[in-house]
C-alpha cells in the first residue's frame, strides 16, 4: 500500500516507547521513512498536552494529535485544542464524595497547560519525576481550574478492588472509568474514547478516504483497533486486545512501529 493514503494513529506507553519510556531508533527512522513516503503518521495517548510535548519533538509531527484518551484533539503549531469533551459539573461532587470515601487516593486533574494533583501519592510523584515534569500540588478541590481536559485516579495507596467496585456503582451515568495500568483508574465523559476520536479527527482533517491504521495494547485502545481498516496490537498486549486486532507485532521493547509499517507496506 502506498503511505499517501495511510494514517497512522499510534498509542504511546508500552507500544511506542518501550520499558525506558524511549523510542528506539529503529522505530524514528521507520517512522521518519513513512513520513517522507508522504504517510501521516500521529499518536493517540492517554497522556495531557505537557506530557506529549516532549516526545512530540522526537517524532517530528506536525499534524494534531489525540490526547486524554480521545478526550481532546490537540494542535501544537497553534497551540490550541481543535476538539475536546468537556466533563459534566456532576463529575465534581463524585470526586469529591470519593476522596472522602478514599483518604488515601490521589487525583490528578489535567488541563491544556497545567497539571494538579490532590494528594499526590508515591508513584505519581516517581512518574513526574522521572518524566522531568512539574505539577501543582492541591489541597483543596476549590483550588482548581473550572474546566479539565483528563481526570486521573492514583489508586497506588488504596485497596483496588474496593475502589473498582464503588466507581462501577456511584459513578455518574454522564461518565465512564477504564483501568489504564495498575495503580490508575481514568475517568472519562461516556463517548470519549480514542476510537471515537480516530472517527472525529479524520471527519475535521477531511481524511476519510484515507486507510486508517491503528495500534496499542490496553483497555484505552480497544475500540480505535477495532474500528480501524487495520488494527495492530503490541505483543504484551493485554489478551482481549490482541484478539480484536488483525495483526499481532513484536512487543514495545523490540520495534513495533517498525513492524508495523513494515506490514503496511505490503497491504
Amino acid at each position: 500500500m502506498n503511505p499517501k493514503d495511510v494514517v497512522l494513529f499510534s498509542d504511546m506507553d508500552e507500544t511506542l516507547l518501550d520499558n525506558e519510556k524511549c523510542i528506539s531508533k529503529k522505530n524514528l527512522d521507520a517512522i521518519r521513512t513513512f513520513q517522507e513516503k508522504g504517510g501521516m503518521f500521529t499518536v493517540a495517548t492517554g497522556r495531557s498536552v505537557i506530557g506529549f510535548a516532549p516526545y512530540r519533538r522526537w517524532l517530528a509531527i506536525d499534524i494534531p494529535v489525540i490526547l486524554c484518551n480521545g478526550g481532546c484533539i490537540y494542535d501544537y503549531g497553534k497551540s490550541k485544542s481543535l476538539w475536546k469533551k468537556k466533563y459534566p459539573k456532576s463529575i465534581k461532587d463524585f470526586l469529591f464524595e470519593l476522596v472522602f470515601s478514599f483518604p488515601k487516593l490521589g487525583i490528578q486533574f489535567m488541563t491544556e497547560t497545567t497539571a494538579y494533583c490532590y494528594r499526590p501519592t508515591p508513584i505519581y510523584i516517581e512518574s513526574m519525576q522521572r518524566e522531568e515534569l512539574l505539577f501543582q500540588d492541591i489541597t483543596a478541590f476549590e483550588d482548581l481550574p473550572k474546566e479539565w481536559l483528563k481526570v486521573e485516579i492514583l489508586a497506588d495507596l488504596v485497596d483496588r478492588e474496593s475502589l473498582d467496585r464503588y466507581l462501577e456503582r456511584h459513578l455518574p451515568a454522564t461518565c465512564r472509568w477504564m483501568s489504564t495500568g495498575e495503580y490508575v483508574r481514568d475517568i472519562v465523559v461516556k463517548d470519549v474514547s480514542k476510537g471515537n476520536a480516530v472517527r472525529q479527527y479524520m471527519k475535521m482533517m477531511d481524511l476519510e478516504n484515507k486507510f486508517i491504521c491503528c495500534i496499542g495494547d490496553h483497555n484505552n485502545d480497544y475500540e480505535m483497533i477495532r474500528m480501524a481498516d487495520a488494527g495492530f496490537a503490541v505483543k504484551n498486549a493485554l489478551e482481549h486486545v490482541k484478539k480484536n486486532a488483525d495483526y499481532i507485532v513484536p512487543d514495545n521493547n523490540n520495534h513495533s512501529i517498525s513492524h508495523v509499517i513494515g506490514i503496511i507496506e505490503t497491504l
